[in-house]
């Protein structure tokens, strides 16, 4: 018999596994809007709200994730102000939610 918390950790290993085709990524522009990427990618695995320094200034900007695991997930929990893993595509956002730039996975590269 499987537990329901067991279930719930194998549901979100499936939808975290789940990434859009290169050929997607491949159509990302800068100042593309958030509302115009989900529509081209979908949703994505995580999404984390930019990190603000002294000052206001932003030490690492709102960024999207695709692909994550639970390792990369935990990762992006207990260091926010970290940039993300080069483990995901990750998608970065300025103030207005367009996007400034993107990084591609190191296993896809």
């Amino acid at each position: 018999m499987v537990r329901a918390g067991t279930v719930a950790v194998l549901a979100l290993g499936a939808v975290a596994c789940q990434v859009p085709s290169a050929e997607k990524f491949a159509q990302l522009q800068r100042g593309m809007t958030e509302t115009e990427v989900a529509a081209l990618l979908g949703k994505p695995s995580s999404k984390h709200a930019a990190s603000m320094g002294p000052g206001g200034v932003t030490r690492v900007p709102a960024c999207w994730q695709y692909g994550d695991n639970l390792s990369t997930l935990a990762t992006g929990a207990m260091f926010k102000d970290q940039p993300a893993s080069d483990r995901v595509w990750a998608i970065y956002f300025d103030a207005e939610g367009r996007v400034t730039t993107w990084q591609r996975p190191s296993w896809d590269q």
